[in-house]
């Protein structure tokens, strides 16, 4: 595999946006890591773009450039650009789908309409066409090729990504952004616009109860998917371990997704990850 001559700039973005897939990284293979750090730099880049932008107008020209730049790689206007120069090479190099990088835009892209989802399915589809991709793209850039390794690494991006969701409630509600779906509100009695208030606090708890009962599902058929899978594909399954403990820790907090248990620190994260 190649080490990508932006790599130091790579690992940097990768653990400045993506802390949690920069550090289950560090226990993949030496020679993969610059790879998986140039998908996470990526990642980040699109997932940051909403926050970036005062109007949806200049979200949606946001999300066309990074598109025509995928479909453009070779062009040599993007020659100083390091992700792209290094999504160049490891497109490349094993075979990646730009189609799917594409995909995982088209998913961000729903992050601009403040309340995105109507359904439950469509918020798991958002979560795969997010975690569930970006997971399946870093097994391949792993070097591995089966496709049930594939598709068990969307398993687990999919449900990381939907835990994920959870624990980020607070902070989207601070972006004015609710990917809980409007039919879970719904069910408990609650609108967009009055989810987050005092009298309905309890109310609240129940619909994170259900996503988190969404996500524990998630997390165990992805258990179930990584059962039989080689020794040698277990890096690209590790984010289970955080997982586990973000859902055990979501369960705790009686399904506070802004309580203190949430904020774990990098050295349990280390523990869990090297006992798992």
């Amino acid at each position: 595999m190649t080490e990508l001559k932006d790599a130091p700039f790579l690992a940097k973005e990768a653990k400045k946006f993506d802390y949690d897939r920069w550090l289950v990284s560090l226990f993949a293979p030496l020679p993969s890591r610059s790879s998986i750090h140039a998908l996470l730099a990526f990642n980040g880049e699109i997932s940051k773009v909403r926050e970036t932008v005062s109007e949806v107008l200049l979200g949606d020209i946001r999300f066309q450039w990074w598109r025509d730049a995928l479909r453009n790689l070779e062009d040599e206007k993007f020659s100083n650009h390091p992700i792209l120069q290094s999504l160049k090479i490891i497109v490349s190099e094993h075979g990646l789908d730009v189609a799917l990088l594409e995909e995982i835009i088209d998913a961000r892209s729903k992050d601009l309409d403040p309340c995105p989802f109507t359904t439950s399915s469509e918020l798991l589809d958002y979560a795969m066409g997010t975690g569930g991709l970006l997971s399946g793209l870093i097994y391949r850039a792993m070097g591995n090729a089966e496709e049930a390794g594939y598709k068990a690494a969307q398993q687990v991006g999919r449900a990381f990504a939907l835990t994920g969701i959870i624990r980020a409630i607070p902070y989207h509600a601070s972006q004015d952004l609710l990917l809980i779906p409007q039919e879970l509100l719904k069910n408990h009695n609650l609108l967009p616009e009055s989810v987050f208030r005092e009298e309905n606090c309890r109310a609240f708890y129940d619909v994170v109860k259900d996503l988190y009962v969404m996500a524990e599902k998630e997390h165990l058929d992805a258990m179930q998917a990584v059962l039989h899978r080689p020794k040698s594909e277990k890096p690209s399954y590790s984010l289970l371990v955080l997982n586990n403990l973000y859902l055990s820790r979501i369960r705790k907090s009686g399904f506070d997704p802004a309580h203190r248990l949430l904020e774990i620190g990098p050295v349990r994260k280390i523990f869990a990850l090297l006992t798992k």
